[in-house]
């Protein structure tokens, strides 16, 4: 009995993901302009549950699901990161908390933060 509990569970969190990653990739798709250029790849990695991709190294640059290596990687959960996106948590507490972690080049996640929030005006 606990098991099959524990198993739905698992696959309520699963749907939770899919849900959240596509609500993210839809936000980003609104809020980075087709003409953005990021000069670089970044990916989001939702612990296993899924992906978002930026392909920012051309203009106009490409917001997939697909998971591909980019130049900067961001883990964190996928509902840490629509509470970020909502602007409910900051990214630098996330990150000073343990909520994500960035491998690769920093300085494309850190130059994504303003132009979120220029389009978010």
């Amino acid at each position: 009995m606990r098991k099959q509990m524990a198993k739905n569970e698992k696959k309520a969190e699963a749907l939770t993901d899919v849900g959240q990653i596509e609500e993210i990739t839809a936000l980003l798709k609104k809020m980075i302009g087709p003409d953005v250029d990021l000069g670089a790849t970044l990916k989001f990695d939702y612990e296993g549950a899924g992906v978002v991709f930026i392909d920012g190294s051309r203009v106009p640059h490409d917001i997939h699901n697909r998971d591909e290596p980019a130049d900067c990687t961001v883990t964190l959960a996928s509902d840490i990161h629509l509470k970020m996106l909502r602007m409910q948590l900051d990214q630098t507490s996330a990150f000073t908390r343990g909520l994500m972690r960035i491998s690769g080049d920093v300085g494309v996640a850190v130059r994504l933060r303003p132009l979120i929030l220029k389009n978010l005006r």
